[in-house]
């Protein structure tokens, strides 16, 4: 019976598998079309698919266009998780969810997917934006975005990251999700997806609203380059300790992300060959990111700290 869509598994991380490609203008600059919400049809957001639809007869309408705040232009998204109630079967709640690809819902097993992407050249290294998210208590949003290659038998993952954002955010602002390859190869898909809930933590939350505007992918940032970089650069964290194999024959610089783009260490390398110990400050445990400045080169791995 389907009772909360607790169990929506539209976790794109999970469930990236890119099939078909719909026809869109694609910007050599910025990938993403439709970035700032400015264009929309019949209510929906152009090149843009939502969780709205209707189920057994009720309408859910979790994404609007909001013309009242918007980080620049004329208009934002707002994704909202709601609930509505379904003759025969009660309240359900469902998130608010915008994607590049298809969502594909079954309610009555209450499961789901996200599915499809656009086509994109280039290895994007971050993907960037500017958001507003007033949560329910205990809610989060979920911001995310996903790579893949056909190989001419079988569609691969390059990459896939996701940010998960908490907290009242009442004024704009900015985030960056850096991109974590898994595959050093360049991707021929691309998928973004946006959750006003964090149904990692399993049911959504109905109240929690989430705006997003002026989205752009970052080439630029980190730069995943050579498919040798662990013999030329790698890092090995044991014990509470970050140590960093290299050679740079000229130096260069450490930096160290987290996975919401911030930069929690930087510092110098000797020049030459071997193991440098990193002085990093006490993080908590998860995936960071390290770039590699050196002689014009940028390289970075990712690594996790216990």
């Amino acid at each position: 019976m389907l009772k909360n869509y607790q169990h929506l598994t539209l976790f794109f991380g999970l469930l990236l598998s890119i099939a078909t490609f719909k026809p869109v203008q694609i910007n050599a600059q910025n990938p993403i079309p439709n970035p700032g919400f400015e264009n929309w049809t019949n209510g929906e957001p152009d090149d843009w698919n939502t969780i709205n639809q209707e189920i057994f007869g009720t309408s859910f309408t979790a994404v609007t266009r909001d013309q009242t705040s918007m980080h620049s232009g004329t208009s934002s998204i707002k994704l909202e998780t709601i609930t509505e109630t379904i003759f025969l079967i009660g309240p359900v709640t469902m998130p608010g969810i915008i994607t590049l690809g298809e969502i594909i819902v079954d309610p009555v097993n209450a499961t789901g997917t996200v599915e499809g992407g656009i086509p994109i050249t280039g290895m994007p290294q971050k993907l960037r934006g500017w958001y507003r998210y007033l949560p329910q208590t205990g809610d989060s949003c979920i911001m995310g975005i996903g790579l893949t290659r056909w190989t001419g038998t079988s569609r691969d993952t390059i990459a896939y990251s996701y940010l998960i954002a908490g907290g009242q955010q009442d004024t704009w602002q900015e985030f960056a999700v850096p991109v974590v390859y898994e595959i050093t190869a360049e991707p021929d898909s691309m998928n973004i997806v946006f959750f006003s809930s964090n149904l990692l933590n399993g049911s959504p939350i109905a109240g929690s609203s989430l705006w997003v505007d002026d989205l752009w992918i970052d080439y630029e940032t980190v730069s995943v380059q050579l498919a040798d970089l662990r013999q030329d650069f790698y890092i090995q964290s044991s014990a509470g300790e970050v140590f960093i194999f290299t050679h740079a024959p000229m130096g260069g610089e450490i930096q160290v992300f987290n996975l919401s783009g911030s930069l929690v260490y930087q510092a110098r390398l000797k020049a030459g060959m071997g193991q440098q110990k990193l002085s990093l400050p006490r993080l908590p445990s998860g995936l960071y990111i390290a770039q590699l400045s050196s002689g014009g080169e940028r390289k970075a791995v990712k690594f996790i700290q216990h």
